[in-house]
């Protein structure tokens, strides 16, 4: 899900102006399906509540969670490049006549990579109960999380560059409007491309913000079966409601959008006298958000977990995460403006199909057999697709009450 954003552009162009009613801004992520590239859920959040037993009763839990990531990915794995289309101020009748005479009526595709330095901080206390009712042969529960989000994105344009066509285009012109003297030509067209290029940079740098607030409620029932040979299954149909700070027309939030989101999952675990193992599927189905018509694909996300006791209170092992986005993104602007129309439309390119993997080392220390579990791990990202790639640093506090 890399995002382009239309919004307005003025750079100077001697001897006039240009707008850029087009220009791609690429988005940046931490973990959660929605758009600006980002996804409703946490890779990696799973952990020691996979691989340790749950049995009836209260208990809390506080995942803290640090990501950063200076790269953005395309959909061939590479570094995004992005695109921000230049037109002549529709005001300014010289400027559209060069544009005019170049051929370039409708505007210049200026190219360009998007670097970035993207910041997640989160708090993401949870509160679970498991009761002795049964139901379908699972004990019943419930669980509710609300979290305190920290995001901050720096972004800049590097190597920016217009088509050669269009540069000699250009060229040409301003060499006639200079009498033939194809230095004055060649210095004025320079300067013109000089200021797209500073321009389409400036807005990108424009684009980078931060934010703090809570974010988006997620609330659950819980089935749990222990199904014997040290296994349980867990079933837990989220819903995630739309309670967080959140403005379509900023591009770091702590909420994901106006719309819903229906997150099944299933997880297995395995707890056994030498390794503990444990798998979460979760499946993330979007409705479109109202605040700018843009409907994020559905996801699967496989959390796992093996761990292996190294002495009595502490265990040591390695923890992993694939996202898969498997269909499209799509956006519906009918009934917007169009003045929302340009600042609300992102570019859409082979669906936005966002995919990932992780992988790293964890270490859990179990406070007098069971007390209190405090949980550490590092995961890395690799093979990125259509969004960041970075690394998080997770600590996580269980305690049952």
């Amino acid at each position: 899900m890399v995002r382009q954003v239309r919004s307005t552009l003025s750079v100077s162009v001697a001897p006039a102006k240009l707008s850029a009613v087009v220009l791609a801004v690429v988005a940046a992520s931490s973990a959660m399906a929605a758009d600006n590239g980002l996804q409703r859920y946490s890779p990696g959040i799973g952990g020691s509540d996979m691989t340790t037993p749950l049995v009836p009763g209260w208990y809390v839990q506080m995942p803290m969670v640090a990501y950063h990531a200076n790269k953005v990915k395309g959909n061939d794995g590479k570094d995004a490049v992005s695109a921000a289309l230049v037109t002549p101020d529709p005001a300014n009748a010289q400027q559209t006549a060069l544009f005019n005479a170049a051929g370039y009526a409708a505007g210049v595709t200026a190219t360009y990579k998007t670097k970035l330095k993207a910041e997640t901080y989160a708090l993401q206390p949870r509160v679970t109960y498991l009761g002795t009712n049964r139901l379908f042969g699972a004990n019943v529960g419930f669980t509710a999380m609300l979290p305190l989000v920290r995001r901050k994105l720096d972004l800049s344009a590097q190597d920016v560059s217009v088509p050669d066509a269009f540069r000699t285009s250009i060229t040409g012109v301003l060499t006639a409007m200079n009498g033939g003297n194809a230095t004055l030509g060649g210095a004025a067209a320079a300067g013109a491309i000089g200021n797209i290029q500073a321009g389409v940079a400036a807005k990108v740098s424009a684009a980078s913000s931060a934010t703090l607030g809570f974010g988006d409620v997620e609330v659950s029932p819980v089935l749990h079966w222990e199904i014997g040979d040290h296994q349980a299954v867990t079933f837990a149909p989220t819903i995630v409601l739309p309670t967080g700070d959140y403005d379509a027309t900023t591009r770091t939030n702590a909420g994901y959008g106006n719309f819903f989101t229906f997150r099944p999952s299933v997880q297995y675990a395995y707890i056994g006298d030498g390794w503990d193992v444990g798998a979460r599927l979760v499946l993330s189905f979007n409705t479109r958000n109202k605040d700018n018509g843009y409907f994020s694909g559905n996801v699967a996300n496989v959390d796992w977990q093996a761990m292996k006791f190294v002495s009595d209170d502490v265990r040591v092992g390695l923890q992993g995460y694939f996202v898969r986005q498997y269909t499209n993104d799509t956006q519906d602007l009918s009934g917007y403006s169009t003045v929302q129309q340009q600042t609300l439309a992102k570019a859409i390119v082979n669906g936005n199909k966002i995919s990932v993997n992780g992988v790293g080392p964890a270490v859990g220390w179990l406070k007098n057999g069971g007390e209190m579990l405090i949980e550490g791990k590092f995961l890395k990202e690799f093979d990125a697709r259509n969004r960041t790639e970075g690394q998080a640093v997770w600590l996580t506090v269980s305690k049952p009450l």
